[in-house]
């Protein structure tokens, strides 16, 4: 077959395949997203005439995840999250700040199973959260300001919609907990409550 007929075909068959039928029991899903507070922006302050400083800031995170369903419309799976915020300050001096930070969650989710292209769903998991931060003003450990790690407590709700039989856009809300402790100082702790809104994409075979 042609190349340029075969692999349009091998999609159109991946994603619109009766075969593989969603939730069911034995099938897989793929799943990328990122948090609704993907951001990028620039603040210049100053007077009509004089400029006296600037900032810039980015600020975005990615999860992608994999699950099996152990029975119909019960997943069990793993996520994996990327999370990086950048700010750069500007008034006489240059000041930058780095906070990053990866976190890995076994996680359960259950699809509520309604007639319909929409699919309410629920989810819990725990893992692990490393975290860091750097600052250009701090001149040891690689500008490093704190590096903490601990255990990650999470849960939320969401709503799926299936584009096609086996695609489907997903949005939802989470809450998560976590404890880290400081590397550089085991005596500092820090603890974070998170509320996020979530979008993305889940593959289903």
């Amino acid at each position: 077959m042609n190349s340029k007929f075969f692999f349009p075909t091998l999609l159109f068959l991946f994603f619109c395949s009766s075969t593989f039928a969603q939730t069911q029991k034995g099938n897989f899903v793929l799943s990328g997203k990122t948090g609704l507070n993907f951001l990028f922006s620039k603040i210049t302050t100053g007077t009509d005439s004089i400029q006296t400083g600037k900032s810039n800031s980015r600020e975005y995170d990615f999860t992608a995840g994999a699950a099996y369903f152990v029975v119909h419309n019960l997943s069990v799976g793993v996520s994996g999250t990327y999370s990086y915020n950048y700010s750069k300050i500007e008034s006489g001096y240059i000041t930058q700040n780095i906070t990053e930070s990866f976190t890995i969650v076994p996680q359960i989710q259950y699809y509520f199973p309604l007639e319909g292209k929409l699919k309410p769903t629920a989810a819990i998991g725990a893992g692990y959260v490393w975290l860091q931060q750097r600052d250009s003003r701090v001149s040891e450990n690689y500008n490093r300001v704190y590096s903490i790690s601990g255990p990650s407590f999470y849960g939320g709700v969401g709503l799926c919609y299936f584009i096609a039989k086996s695609l489907s856009f997903d949005l939802g809300f989470q809450y998560s907990y976590m404890k880290l402790k400081d590397k550089l100082n085991p005596e500092q702790t820090q603890k974070q409550n998170q509320f996020a809104g979530t979008m993305g994409i889940s593959v289903f075979f």
